[in-house]
């Protein structure tokens, strides 16, 4: 695990970090959801803004960490790092764009800390 690199402190990839929901809440999502909405209902159009945590699995043999997220289905992601037997491993998705979603990120915990953060599909 020494040459893991998921837990540098780099403002690019920190940007890119899904905040574990379970933790702060869907206060601020919810905010900006609602103004967001409130903006785009009176140009009479709807929005979809997602954020969500959800427990993940890991596949041992094929080194692969799988969730489903809610609306958008299931995805498997390569773990970076080996994961211990009995580890808690959560997924945190968030939808990207502002009208509508352009893309799906997801941050990957082990056991409360960030692994891995990527783009599922589109552009964030």
């Amino acid at each position: 695990m020494s040459d893991c690199k998921c837990n540098e402190n780099h403002d690019s990839v920190n940007s890119q970090i899904v905040p574990d929901f379970t933790k702060v809440g869907f206060a601020p999502a919810v905010a900006q959801t609602h103004k967001a909405t409130a903006d785009l209902q009176s140009q009479g159009v709807l929005a979809l803004k997602l954020s969500a945590c959800v427990s993940a699995s890991y596949n041992q043999q094929t080194n692969k960490i799988c969730f489903t997220a809610p609306i958008y289905g299931d995805f498997c992601v390569t773990s970076p790092v080996t994961i211990p037997a009995g580890a808690e491993i959560k997924a945190c998705v968030e939808t990207c764009g502002s009208f509508f979603p352009s893309g799906l990120k997801v941050t990957i915990y082990l056991n409360g800390s960030v692994i891995y953060s990527t783009v599922l599909w589109g552009s964030c």
